[in-house]
């Protein structure tokens, strides 16, 4: 059984921080910004990188947190940093907030630098992060979670009968990449393997789950006896007052412009008569926290799900460093439990190994 998150957890994880940060170690935040890091790929959209004002936000909850630390703005002064001496083993810890790289893992970088170097890290492994951006692994391995949504490849095309409502997406990289209304299409199983074969390898396709977009931060606590996951009550994402997206989806336009809100997918369902609020976050928070087990995710992550009107739940993106920024899904339930964003960060920090 999981549990969802409490303010006595997030304290534990801060006074853990606290602990380990004002004694002997420093954070290295290496963190692609806008204007300040050269690009590897021109053609990479801004919106992959974080802005000034969103840095200067991290930066300040680290102050405020009073948790030493240095930022550096590339992969490759990381790199030289380390070749340097200046960042060791012994007394830092990185926290990987990079975005450049191939299509399959934008962040292994730094990642894979740290692993060579034996210097620890907050947040999963190459490997897990390989496997969470690329849709059709992680759909395989969170079966046993019950929570995969039927999806066809060239390797595994479609085999139904009449037409269903269909997404395609890329195989890999962010769900909202190349998204819109326009995304979803009434199709044949024939026009699904049609569609799959001209993308020669580049889209998946997954049947449309009409129903409330929700978002579930994942933590990694411990106790004497393990370490093991709890989440944030369910987090439902709005566009304007429409909450119930049905056809609607996170398009790449409203995610990168931030239009959107947050709301509490438990208030929300406590007002439809015909379902088991609790019953429904209680099987959100434990998909949750399975989908990190099997995925072997470290620290915090967020794993992203459509729930319908009957209460079933579909696992589509799972963000192994998902953004901590004020107007973030880690901020807003952290704020449902009076946690301000230096506490939060604070706290996920002490998840560090």
């Amino acid at each position: 059984m999981y549990y969802k998150m409490t303010q006595p957890d997030f304290e534990e994880l801060i006074e853990k921080a606290h602990g380990r940060f004002l004694n002997n170690h420093r954070l290295i935040v290496v963190a692609n910004v806008v204007g300040k890091t050269p690009k590897r790929d021109q053609e990479q959209p801004d919106s992959d990188f974080f802005s000034p004002e969103e840095v200067e936000q991290i930066t300040r909850s680290l102050a405020e947190a009073k948790i030493p630390y240095e930022i550096l703005t590339s992969e490759m002064a990381f790199n030289r940093s380390v070749l340097d001496g200046n960042i060791t083993k012994a007394h830092d810890i990185v926290w990987n907030l990079t975005r450049q790289g191939g299509p399959g893992n934008k962040k292994s970088l730094v990642t894979s630098l740290a692993d060579f170097n034996h210097i620890p890290y907050i947040g999963s492994s190459v490997e897990a992060m390989s496997i969470c951006r690329d849709k059709n692994s992680f759909e395989r391995l969170i079966k046993p979670a019950n929570a995969s949504i039927p999806t066809y490849t060239i390797s595994e095309p479609a085999n139904f009968a009449g037409k269903r409502q269909i997404i395609l997406k890329n195989a890999s990289g962010s769900a909202s990449i190349g998204l819109s209304d326009t995304s979803v299409h009434q199709l044949s199983a024939i026009e699904v393997n049609q569609q799959l074969e001209q993308s020669k390898g580049t889209k998946i396709a997954e049947q449309f789950i009409q129903g409330f977009e929700v978002e579930v931060p994942v933590f990694k606590v411990e106790t004497s006896k393990a370490r093991y996951f709890k989440a944030l009550s369910p987090i439902g994402i709005k566009f304007g007052n429409i909450r119930l997206l049905n056809l609607k989806v996170l398009s790449e336009s409203i995610s990168d412009a931030y239009d959107y809100q947050f709301y509490s997918l438990f208030d929300e369902l406590v007002n439809q008569t015909t379902l088991d609020a609790g019953l429904i976050e209680s099987r959100l928070i434990h998909q949750a926290c399975k989908i990190a087990e099997y995925l072997n995710l470290s620290n915090y992550a967020r794993i992203d799900f459509r729930v319908t009107l009957n209460g079933d739940s579909y696992c589509f993106d799972i963000a192994t460093t998902p953004y901590v920024i004020r107007h973030s899904s880690p901020v807003w339930g952290a704020k449902k439990l009076n946690l301000d964003q230096d506490e939060l960060i604070a706290a996920i920090l002490g998840t560090a190994d």
